[in-house]
């Protein structure tokens, strides 16, 4: 039976993802332009540097450090897949603008881009974004809304400033874990809006 489009999409991000080394989580993005694959990219080591997983062990693994922690605490050195396929379009000079990205793990489920992964997703001008999402289901988001979530979520920071206190992560819609904002966090320790 012959798959449809998003299917497709997804199967060939899948098989992209098992070129990735991470012992942690395998991760496929392809970008869509015009119903044409225009980039792919996995979740690995710099280019030309150790692949962690492959020539090192994971550098998390031996500090205990968890997955999906702030940048301040990690050690990981891997540049995210849906960092990986911009960057190779913009390596050979092709246009990112109102492409589609497409991100799957090799295997099991993955969620919604990391945070740094979203601003680079917004600054290339991605349109859309599809993914599997915790419970397995392919998740469509179209970018502009990662904007205006945003942008609601510094006007409430905004408006609960006060002076004479800070305000609490509660009030600010953050999550304790990470300190993102409950629409932006992967950790799991809040609830999404």
């Amino acid at each position: 039976m012959r798959p449809d489009k998003t299917t497709y999409y997804f199967d060939i991000a899948r098989l992209v993802a098992e070129r990735s080394s991470c012992t942690r989580r395998k991760l496929g993005a392809i970008l869509i332009k015009n119903d044409s694959l225009i980039s792919t990219g996995y979740n690995g080591s710099i280019r030309g540097g150790l692949n962690c997983g492959i020539d090192i062990k994971c550098l998390k693994e031996i500090h205990n450090i968890p997955a999906l922690t702030k940048p301040e605490t990690d050690l990981c050195s891997a540049i995210h897949a849906e960092e990986n396929a911009i960057i190779n379009c913009a390596r050979i000079g092709i246009s990112t603008v109102g492409a589609t990205l497409y991100l799957a793990p090799f295997e099991g489920k993955s969620q919604r881009p990391c945070s740094r992964c979203r601003k680079m997703i917004i600054q290339a001008e991605i349109k859309d974004c599809w993914y599997i999402d915790l419970d397995g289901s392919q998740k469509h988001e179209e970018v502009s809304t990662w904007i205006e979530l945003e942008n609601q979520w510094m006007r409430d920071i905004e408006r609960l400033h006060d002076v004479s206190r800070v305000p609490t992560l509660k009030e600010l819609g953050a999550c304790p874990k990470c300190y993102k904002p409950k629409w932006a966090c992967n950790c799991g320790d809040v609830e999404k809006k």
